[in-house]
């Protein structure tokens, strides 16, 4: 069951996160990447997604005491995970939203969902990929930018996750 908690990050977290963020836009910049599904490729508002991507992904590797895999690819390789196994952290910027998925991400991924507001990092709970990707969860709230909304009433709680990660000895 979906048991959301707050997540409060350590200075070292926080500048960590900070710094792969603002690497992450550099070397997206350099090598002209577009946005993923339309999502600005340059600017603050760019800058201040690969920001808080890289929070979650910290946020997420912390509490699941696998930090030390976190930020391992330098460059996005389409249908890799964010965390081993094969974790996925799709972080948002407003608490009410439900999770993103894209429509042809892989299958086989355990999505966590984290949401950044106004400076509050929450963790909510995570899925696997066949309960998220199911067509009653397909929206396009945004022109042309159709995706899976994943509802958080669907979501675990973390501590199961947690659970399966320490089973695996990583």
């Amino acid at each position: 069951m979906y048991e959301p908690f707050e997540y409060v990050f350590t200075e070292e977290e926080r500048r960590l996160a900070a710094d792969e963020g603002r690497r992450r836009q550099r070397e997206n910049e350099k090598k002209k990447r577009r946005g993923r599904n339309g999502a600005p490729d340059v600017g603050k508002k760019s800058l201040h997604y690969n920001l808080i991507g890289a929070a979650g992904e910290m946020a997420v590797a912390s509490y699941l005491g696998l930090k030390k895999y976190v930020y391992a690819d330098k460059e996005p390789v389409r249908g890799s995970f964010d965390l081993p196994p094969n974790i996925e952290v799709k972080t948002s910027t407003r608490y009410l939203n439900e999770m993103p998925v894209q429509l042809d991400d892989v299958k086989t991924k355990r999505y966590v969902h984290v949401t950044i507001e106004k400076n509050i990092c929450t963790i909510h709970g995570w899925t696997t990929a066949d309960k998220a990707m199911k067509p009653l969860h397909i929206k396009e709230p945004q022109e042309n930018r159709p995706a899976y909304f994943v509802p958080k009433g669907i979501l675990y709680s973390m501590s199961s996750l947690l659970e399966i990660v320490k089973s695996l000895n990583l």
